[in-house]
């Protein structure tokens, strides 16, 4: 039986480990800097920056996923943005994946939201050959750029 539940303050050293997991499998390139405490901060305050959710196999949590609302000055909508989809190896290939993302698209629809979005590492071949199953398009047209802590400060430094 498989189950998705919103997470609570108590899931965030479970979060943590799938996060963990995730960049293993994934072979994320950068530092994972993340902590128990960024996680309880960010996901479960007054304000949070994110939500996220909990999946479970059998009583058991098998994945997780974080996602968060975005605005597009395009369509003059909010967007459902995917941060993190994760499925421990020996639950996937049996549909955990794609029912979290009926899931998510199902809140999507719920709260009007024009996009809902996430980003693939090219490397993470498994999760492109998913999401190309589903229908997903990736989007050549454009580019990420990102500034980091470093680069964040020597702009804001700037005149």
């Amino acid at each position: 039986m498989f189950k998705i539940l919103p997470a609570k303050k108590e899931n965030s050293a479970l979060i943590l480990q799938f996060i963990k997991e995730l960049a293993v499998v994934e072979e994320f390139p950068f530092e994972v800097s993340v902590t128990r405490k960024d996680l309880e901060n960010n996901l479960f305050s007054d304000t949070p920056e994110a939500q996220a959710i909990i999946c479970y196999q059998d009583n058991r949590p098998c994945g997780f996923a974080v996602f968060y609302f975005t605005f597009s000055t395009t369509t003059g909508k909010r967007g459902l943005h995917l941060d993190d989809l994760y499925i421990q190896p020996e639950y996937q290939g049996q549909g955990q994946g794609k029912k979290v993302l009926i899931h998510l698209a199902k809140l999507a629809r719920k709260k009007s939201c024009a996009r809902f979005e996430w980003w693939a590492l090219r490397t993470n071949v498994a999760a492109l050959k998913f999401y190309q199953k589903i229908g997903a398009k990736s989007l050549n047209e454009l580019l990420i750029f990102r500034l980091n802590s470093a680069e964040i400060i020597n702009l804001s430094n700037e005149i």
